[in-house]
């Protein structure tokens, strides 16, 4: 799907990230009992990232004043954070992926810094934002002893095929909208299967 992306428009990259983080936003958001910090964190980026997708404006002060609070992320070798300086940062290296609310709070922290990355930089980004759904799915699956079967799932197929609908879409100027957070996505697919906490 990488050459699709390259025919993405700049205006639509934006969008195309955060189509890719609903799905495990909207896990966190039903559950998040225990979080509550790290999750109003989270929320924070994600209205705002919706707001200026819905103005087809990023607003550079209320950007840095929202994304701020977190990024720029900076490691040491071991790949650990340096000068963790809030609740996202001071606690990730300890979220654990067989917990649901952990794992979503780890992929979209990666997701959020890859925005902030891809933003302040003025690069393209979002290359590989098409694997975070998936790494939902397959958590999901995997928690059910689904692994092996993963691919021929037909909530995989479906999410496969809404993507590669989207991807037409976006090389096409749009006015996109949160209302379209699971475009072409099978809603009861993707609430047909349950993350079990191990």
């Amino acid at each position: 799907m990488k050459t699709e992306f390259s025919e993405v428009l700049q205006e639509n990259l934006l969008f195309w990230n955060m189509w890719n983080i609903a799905y495990a936003y909207d896990l966190l958001a039903k559950n998040h009992e225990g979080y509550e910090a790290h999750f109003e964190q989270l929320r924070e980026m994600w209205d705002f990232c919706w707001k200026a997708i819905a103005a087809k404006h990023i607003n550079p002060d209320e950007f840095e004043q929202v994304f701020g609070k977190t990024y720029p992320a900076e490691f040491d070798d071991e790949g650990a954070f340096l000068n963790p300086g809030d609740i996202l940062h001071q606690t990730y290296d300890d979220l654990r992926d067989t917990i649901l609310s952990e794992f979503c709070i780890t992929l979209l922290v990666g997701a959020f810094s890859t925005i902030y990355d891809g933003i302040t930089s003025g690069r393209r980004y979002g290359a590989r934002a098409g694997e975070l759904p998936i790494e939902v799915l397959y958590g999901i699956a995997a928690s059910n002893g689904l692994e092996n079967e993963f691919r021929s799932l037909p909530i995989v197929q479906d999410e496969l095929a809404a993507q590669a609908k989207l991807l037409q879409d976006l090389s096409l100027p749009n006015q996109y909208t949160i209302q379209d957070r699971h475009l072409y996505r099978n809603l009861e697919l993707m609430q047909s299967m349950q993350f079990i906490e191990q």
